[in-house]
């Protein structure tokens, strides 16, 4: 097996995972957020551009260690988490106050932000040393070390396991997570139980977009370096898939992100070695989710 598409393959399934976190709790609480996509976009552009403004900030010397770096990534990643998370807050409050609805109104609001950094991107933000429609890269001393070489895989896919399990005991072990699981199955019970249903909503949808921002902050800190044009394609959709066949037990969403993770790096190998004219990794995964919804047991989420 070749090691470069092996570590790949992993370390794609943690960018799923963490994504995928977000988009279980979500469903958990009975909503659908559609706007992955434009929220890992977001988050990664974010992290980008203020790790490039830190980075005056920083000096390595001789080898030795600077004690900034990780509190400037920190900053970067709170920050990545704060702007998506608000994207999905300001999406509830137009479910609560307005009617509106939760899955159009992510939807949409990710369709906008989309162009609006492509633009950034293109224009003010962009590298001025570099080829690339992107930001410039971020300094060596921000990126995460690689642990399968020559693949990017890095220390975040073990990051990614712990957030997994940080969520199945916030899920299902502390009274926030119960609440959250009636008031997906049923409103009005949570409203005669006397639950707090616009914090119950305001929290989930705020960690929910949070998580695919730092999904993406992880993408651009381990993989990409920079914040390019388009990097985030089929991201979003493919970590809502992985919690929906995970059923929304963030657990099962280990297995279901490696199981898309190697889906997705293998059929893009295979369908450049072949030099098919069509979107096969699509097609692929399309079918392949298809029938496992069907032998699925149906349940609520």
């Amino acid at each position: 097996m070749n090691i470069y598409y092996f570590g790949s393959a992993l370390n794609l399934s943690s960018i799923y995972m963490i994504a995928g976190a977000g988009a279980a709790i979500s469903l958990k609480s009975g909503k659908l957020n559609l706007g992955g996509e434009g929220q890992i976009y977001c988050g990664g552009f974010v992290c980008a551009v203020l790790l490039n403004f830190f980075s005056q900030f920083i000096q390595v010397q001789n080898g030795q260690f600077n004690y900034f770096i990780p509190l400037f990534v920190l900053i970067s990643f709170i920050m990545s988490f704060f702007i998506c998370g608000l994207q999905t807050l300001f999406c509830s409050f137009l479910q609560i106050k307005k009617k509106a609805d939760y899955l159009f109104t992510t939807y949409i609001l990710s369709a906008a932000t989309i162009p609006f950094i492509d633009g950034l991107i293109a224009g003010p933000a962009r590298s001025k040393t570099d080829n690339l429609l992107a930001t410039p890269f971020i300094h060596k001393s921000f990126r995460f070390s690689q642990i399968m070489p020559p693949s990017a895989l890095n220390l975040s896919f073990f990051g990614a396991i712990l957030i997994l399990f940080f969520f199945f005991f916030l899920i299902y072990r502390t009274a926030y997570g119960r609440k959250l699981c009636i008031l997906g199955i049923s409103q009005e019970f949570s409203r005669f139980a006397g639950y707090d249903i616009p914090k119950l909503y305001y929290s989930s949808s705020f960690i929910s977009g949070g998580m695919h921002g730092l999904a993406g902050a992880c993408a651009i800190c381990g993989t990409y370096y920079a914040c390019h044009s388009g990097f985030y394609t089929g991201m979003g959709w493919n970590a809502f898939s992985t919690s929906l066949l995970a059923m929304s037990n963030p657990l099962l969403i280990l297995p279901s992100s490696i199981f898309m993770g190697f889906l997705t790096t293998y059929s893009n190998k295979f369908e450049l070695y072949n030099n098919f004219a069509f979107d096969m990794t699509s097609l692929l995964q399309g079918t392949i989710i298809l029938i496992i919804s069907f032998i699925t047991p149906k349940k609520k989420y």
